[in-house]
C-alpha cells in the first residue's frame, strides 16, 4: 500500500512537473533562454517601422517616444505605454537602456509583455543592469546586436553600447561608432542613442573626449541618454550638440520628440 501510494506521489509530481499549460519551475535564475516568439525583437519593429513610413511618406513630421531606466518600475511603465498609444501620433519609441535590473531572463520577459502593448515599433539601446548576469546574451537574442543603426525618414538613428564596468572595463567600440557617423551629411538628422552620458563616472577623460570628438564631427543632432533617471536637457559641454538624458518611469518621467523640417520639439511629461 505504502509503496503504491508512493508510486502515485511520483506520478502526479512528474505530471505537475511537465505540464505544459504553465511551467511551474525556473531552474536557475540565470537562465538565458529565449522563447522564440520573443527572439529578433528589432528586426520583427523595423518591418513594422517600414509600413509606418510608407504610410506617412507625404509628412514632413514625426514624432518619437523616449523613455529609459525602466528597470522593475512595470507599473510606471505600463502606465506610460498607455499614454503613448493615447496620444495616437507617436510613431516610434526609443529606450535609452536598463529595461532589468539584475539581467534576468524574468524582468526580459516581463518588460518585452509590457512593450507588446505598444502600437508603435521600439528599439531599445543596452544599459549597464542589462549586462549583469547572463542579461548581455539574453538581449542579443531577445533584441538583437547591441551596436546597430536605421533609416527613418531620411534620419539615421544609431544605438550604441557603451557600457564599461559591467563589461569588464571593455573599451566602447568608437572605430564602429566613426564609421556610423561617416558621411552623415545626407541625413536630415542624425541621433545617437548610448545608455551612459559622456560625464558619467563610467567615462574616463579620454572615453569622454573620444565620444564628444566623434559627436562635434558628424555635427549630432542628439545624443541621447539614460542610466541617471533624472531628466536633463542642454548642452552640457558648452558646444554646438544637445544631450538629453531621459528621466526614468521610476522618476513618473519621458519624453516625446517631434522631429520638423526646421527644428526638433523635445516635450518632458509626467504621470
Amino acid at each position: 500500500m505504502k509503496n503504491t501510494y508512493l508510486l502515485t506521489l511520483a506520478a502526479l509530481l512528474l505530471l505537475l512537473a511537465t505540464a505544459s499549460c504553465e511551467r511551474l519551475f525556473e531552474y536557475s535564475p540565470y537562465s538565458s533562454k529565449v522563447p522564440d516568439d520573443r527572439r529578433d525583437t528589432h528586426q520583427k519593429n523595423l518591418m513594422q517601422l517600414r509600413i509606418i513610413e510608407s504610410e506617412i511618406a507625404a509628412k514632413d513630421t514625426f514624432k518619437i517616444g523616449l523613455i529609459s531606466d525602466s528597470h522593475t518600475y512595470y507599473n510606471s511603465l505600463a502606465e506610460i505605454i498607455h499614454r503613448m498609444n493615447d496620444e495616437g501620433d507617436i510613431d516610434l519609441v526609443l529606450h535609452g537602456g536598463d529595461m532589468t535590473d539584475g539581467g534576468m531572463i524574468a524582468e526580459y520577459s516581463i518588460f518585452h509583455q509590457i512593450m507588446s502593448d505598444l502600437r508603435a515599433p521600439y528599439f531599445t539601446a543596452v544599459g549597464n543592469h542589462d549586462c549583469l548576469a547572463n542579461g548581455r546574451y539574453i538581449y542579443n537574442d531577445m533584441f538583437g546586436a547591441e551596436n546597430y543603426s536605421f533609416v527613418f525618414k531620411n534620419c539615421k538613428f544609431i544605438f550604441f553600447n557603451n557600457i564599461i564596468w559591467e563589461l569588464n572595463d571593455a573599451e566602447p567600440d568608437y572605430p564602429w561608432l566613426a564609421d556610423e557617423l561617416f558621411c552623415c551629411s545626407q541625413y536630415d538628422r542624425v541621433f545617437v542613442i548610448a545608455h551612459i552620458p559622456p560625464w558619467s563616472d563610467q567615462f574616463t577623460p579620454l572615453n569622454t573626449y573620444a565620444y564628444r570628438n566623434l559627436m562635434d564631427t558628424a555635427d549630432v543632432s542628439m545624443s541621447i541618454h539614460g542610466h541617471h533617471h533624472d531628466h536633463y536637457f542642454g548642452n552640457y559641454f558648452s558646444d554646438s550638440i544637445p544631450y538629453l538624458v531621459i528621466g526614468s518611469p521610476g522618476k513618473d518621467t519621458w519624453c516625446t520628440l517631434t522631429v520638423t523640417p526646421d527644428t526638433l520639439i523635445l516635450e518632458t511629461k509626467k504621470l
